[in-house]
């Protein structure tokens, strides 16, 4: 169940409660209002966090040529450039079922990048 939902407030949900009906349907106009929402009590801790923010961070200061190995062009086609994702933010996608060999077969190609075994 969202915590809030206003125009002002990003929409917070609490994944450690059952999820109802009405719960799923805010997820929905979340979605559809928001693109994304919060989640809290979800189990990750801080340690995988920080990590998770390092690896990141090193990901996207990469030179634009490393990233691009990864991009639309490539077969891998997980790096989104800025341009393409909006004018201001880039993104790297990683697909289920299997996402630790989605994002091994990234990483694979990009040089100088910290394990990503760390977070199996």
């Amino acid at each position: 169940m969202p915590e809030s939902h206003s125009s002002v407030e990003l929409p917070v949900f609490d994944i450690s409660k059952p999820i109802s009906p009405s719960c799923l349907s805010s997820l929905s106009l979340a979605c559809n209002e928001w693109g994304f929402f919060h989640i809290i009590n979800h189990g990750v801790s801080k340690d995988v966090y920080r990590k998770l923010h390092s690896l990141s961070t090193s990901i996207f200061s990469l030179p634009y040529d490393s990233k691009i190995k990864l991009g639309p062009s490539s077969l891998v086609k997980t790096y989104t450039p800025h341009f393409i994702a909006s004018p201001f933010f880039e993104s790297l996608r990683v697909s289920g079922p299997d996402f630790f060999a989605s994002a091994q077969s990234s990483t694979a190609i990009l040089p100088d990048h910290p394990n990503p075994d760390e977070f199996r």
